[in-house]
């Protein structure tokens, strides 16, 4: 995993079912990255998923991304 998906990840462990424009502004990762890095580091590794439910999407931790430790 790299440093930007650990940071994303680190932040969604203390505010699950954020928004990518809130995980960007709380990062400073761009939003179209922190997008990116969640799909390739988090959605891939099955550490979480995108609630589509809503408008904008949540990205939100399963368990498996909750115990995530590096």
């Amino acid at each position: 995993m790299t440093d930007n998906s650990y940071k994303i990840l680190k932040y969604l462990k203390e505010n699950n079912g954020a928004t990518a424009v809130e995980v960007s502004e709380a990062t400073g990762i761009q939003k179209r990255l922190v997008d990116s890095y969640f799909s390739a580091g988090i959605i891939k590794n099955g550490y979480g998923e995108r609630n589509s439910s809503t408008t904008p999407a949540l990205l939100v931790l399963n368990d498996a991304g909750l115990a995530y430790e590096q």
